[in-house]
């Protein structure tokens, strides 16, 4: 999906706030975030370091902080804060009698010369005036009462306080913190992640993201579902839509990122969210960036950004598949983030803010409150489940306490099929839809197929089907736009793979998957009994097998199908399956897989199939002839020899035809070699990534070290192209211009800081109200 908004130099009218007394929502805080959020407001107003001093010895709502100016003489002045959950709550001038007592120690101990008490409650002109009178009587040299009011207008006027308390983004009407232009890309941009902002915690993650975005312009979020990867990434565009004239798109997978690549925009930051496949690896994706990477290094060269999000294990089995052309950055995993390593204070504010902010009733927060603390102990509580903890959907089967709060944690994936599993009939057919339709279900027009078979298996009508998503709207599905398009979407990506759990043990249902899921789906979520385990995906049963290969032979005879189908065949079934299928259907051995000039021979499922047949005596010898052809007039030709190093490849070559490869290459190496060699330092660009550009003879030389290892005087030919290669790729960088690489936007956005919780009060004491 394309979140690009209107081009930020197209004309949009400038709206100012709506008003001094704008609405933000600070009453859903809570007390320690907002200590947190005066901390940071206090850091900019007096330009510099406002740290916990002390806790209220009372116990109450209030926290003392001591701030620090250097401005050519010391002054020690104190902060404190008053918060309330309720939000039409006025300050009151006895809410500062409590307090009193405090300043006075605090002045005789020379603490309070400037004094500042902030509130989240709003604050009338002449209470701020008897406080501020009160305050002086007492000793204080400057005494400053300031509440919601004045919080809002810094937070409006300072980009980098949005940037340190990214939180604020959640907490109202962005149009009341943000111009028109700014207001309408931000939230076209977070979407459905607006809702999670308001609960928002800045992580050591984050931090380190902002930090290696400044330094190297790409990051890639990585981590297990439920751990926030898009979240994180949806805050990290925000802050540069906020702070500069950046043009953020975001991107589903990287075929959309090629659509908006121009080598001539700098200013542009590209968001690519679960890059390399949503539940399951995507081959398409990884064929997508082996070619888009080389121009990936340039766009970065040229200033552009670069936020990429992936499941753990989807960037694992996605890495080694990438080989030479991944990134420097992403290959030595400089620039890679695991966003689930939190700290215990980060968890426990996590857990907190969405049970605040939950629907949870009262009485079921203060049963389980004496109990929170240990639980945010847990390092499986990741932001989804806290989330799920907030919302009483998913916590009908918690009921002894503390046990099932744990295995609530530590069991997630069973509590969910468990809370799916007692949906009625026809909310369970409307999460299949969805399903069905790989999270993306248009919501005027349903697909008439995926409906029939519902209706014949669930017996629900297409109202029943409405009127359930509409039940389950914000819960478990979400409303999504796609520029003109509105569809349905699981909240959460884990909801598929629990769907995925609930297909595979109900064999009555994978009859239903596999007739009836697009050809689409069943590449990319199902896996067949007897083949490598594949995580998260629909393990469909020797039973149906038939099934399965009934609906595989109808791939049509397309490029981009094709390579579907051979990476399903290669990777997703037993042995005797493909061979079953390989019998009744030969000609699929002569199909195009389409390989790109940009693909290695090694990664190519056309080539790895039919060295599977052949190892089955299945593969007649014309098209066993044309590939070894293929293979050697590629190695010949176009220096790639990456097949060397797979033996179920070279099994496809005769004796006689390796002998005939072998002298071709000496042959080559003797002439043709060197001259491109030559050829690419003379066409080589300085500015741009230089060792891609001769990444074509790189990879050849480094395909052939084995052969050269084996004879001397092959060795010694091979070390002399190679020396070659390298002079030629120095000689190229020495012309590289000096002019300063463009300055990241991140430079300037401070990573928002999480400040850890003083010992004393619960931070969930106040977690009911």
């Amino acid at each position: 999906m394309n979140t690009k908004q209107p081009h930020l130099n197209e004309p949009n009218p400038v709206r100012e706030a709506q008003g001094y007394h704008a609405d933000f929502a600070l009453h859903t805080l809570g007390w320690k975030a907002f200590q947190d959020l005066c901390a940071q407001v206090m850091e900019e107003e007096i330009q510099g370091t406002v740290s916990i001093y002390r806790e209220a010895q009372d116990g109450g709502q209030d926290a003392v902080f001591l701030a620090t100016r250097l401005n050519g003489k010391s002054t020690i002045g104190t902060v404190q804060c008053k918060f309330s959950s309720k939000a039409d709550r006025r300050l009151k001038a006895a809410d500062i009698t409590g307090e009193l007592q405090n300043v006075t120690e605090l002045v005789a101990k020379g603490l309070a010369s400037r004094y500042y008490f902030i509130t989240s409650m709003g604050i009338d002109a002449d209470i701020g005036t008897q406080i501020r009178k009160r305050l002086v009587e007492l000793g204080v040299e400057q005494a400053h009462v300031l509440g919601r009011e004045w919080l809002f207008l810094k937070i409006r006027g300072s980009p980098r306080l949005r940037a340190l308390v990214p939180r604020v983004y959640g907490l109202g009407d962005l149009s009341t913190i943000l111009d028109d232009r700014c207001a309408q890309q931000t939230a076209a941009l977070l979407g459905s992640h607006q809702k999670a902002l308001n609960v928002y915690v800045p992580t050591a993650p984050h931090r380190a993201a902002v930090n290696i975005l400044a330094e190297h312009k790409l990051v890639l979020l990585l981590g297990a579902p439920a751990t926030g990867k898009s979240t994180l990434a949806a805050i990290l565009a925000t802050l540069a839509v906020d702070k500069d004239e950046v043009e953020v798109f975001k991107c589903e997978g990287p075929m959309e990122l090629r659509r908006h690549w121009n080598p001539h925009e700098t200013k542009r930051l590209f968001w690519v969210d679960d890059a390399f496949g949503s539940n399951l690896l995507m081959p398409d994706y990884v064929n997508a960036w082996l070619e888009f990477m080389p121009k990936l290094k340039t766009a970065i060269e040229h200033g552009c950004h670069f936020i990429l999000t992936s499941r753990t294990h989807i960037w694992n089995e996605a890495k080694p598949r990438l080989g030479s052309r991944n990134h420097q950055l992403l290959a030595n995993d400089v620039a890679v983030v695991n966003v689930g390593e939190l700290s215990h204070s980060e968890r426990e504010q996590i857990l907190y803010n969405h049970l605040k902010v939950g629907n949870q009733p009262a009485e079921w927060k203060v049963k389980i409150r004496e109990h929170l603390p240990e639980l945010s102990k847990e390092k499986r509580l990741l932001p989804e489940l806290a989330r799920r903890l907030g919302d009483s959907t998913y916590t009908a089967h918690i009921r002894a306490l503390p046990d099932d709060l744990r295995r609530f944690i530590s069991e997630p994936q069973k509590f969910l099929v468990q809370t799916f599993e007692e949906l009625n009939v026809p909310q369970r057919a409307a999460l299949t839809l969805v399903f069905l339709s790989q999270s993306r279900l248009p919501v005027y027009l349903f697909p008439e197929t995926d409906v029939d078979l519902l209706a014949k298996n669930y017996g629900v009508s297409k109202a029943q089907l409405t009127e359930s998503l509409m039940q389950l709207a914000d819960s478990l599905v979400v409303r999504r736009r796609d520029g003109p398009h509105e569809y349905w979407a699981f909240w959460h990506p884990t909801f598929a793979d629990a769907i995925s759990e609930i297909l595979s043990k109900r064999p009555d249902l994978i009859s239903v998957f596999v007739r009836g899921a697009k050809l689409d789906t069943l590449f990319s979520e199902a896996v067949s009994e007897g083949a490598t385990y594949v995580r998260d995906a629909v393990v469909v049963p020797m039973s149906c097998s038939d099934d399965l290969i009934e609906r595989l032979l109808e791939t049509p005879d397309e490029t981009r199908a094709n390579q579907k189908l051979f990476h399903f065949l290669n990777h997703r079934l037993p042995a005797e399956l493909v061979k079953k299928i390989l019998e009744r259907a030969p000609e699929l051995l002569e199909r195009d897989g389409h390989l790109q000039r940009w693909m290695r021979f090694s990664g190519s499922e056309e080539v790895v199939l039919r060295a599977t047949a052949h190892s089955m005596h299945l593969l007649d010898d014309s098209t066993r002839y044309a590939t070894v052809d293929m293979l050697e007039h590629g190695a010949l030709h176009s220096f790639e020899m990456s097949f060397v190093h797979n033996d179920s490849v070279l099994a496809l070559f005769k004796p006689s035809e390796l002998m005939h490869l072998s002298a071709g290459l000496l042959a080559t190496m003797d002439s043709a070699i060197a001259s491109r060699i030559e050829h690419l330092q003379s066409q080589a660009d300085p500015n741009n990534d230089v060792e891609s550009q001769f990444e074509e003879i790189t990879n050849f030389l480094a395909d052939l070290r084995e052969l050269a290892e084996s004879d001397i005087v092959f060795e010694a030919q091979h070390k002399e192209l190679w020396d070659t290669l390298q002079a030629a790729i120095a000689e190229v960088q020495s012309h590289k211009s000096s002019d300063p690489e463009e300055e990241s936007i991140f430079w300037n956005a401070p990573a928002a800081v999480q400040r850890e919780h003083a010992t004393g009060r619960s931070l969930f004491s106040d977690v009911d109200e």
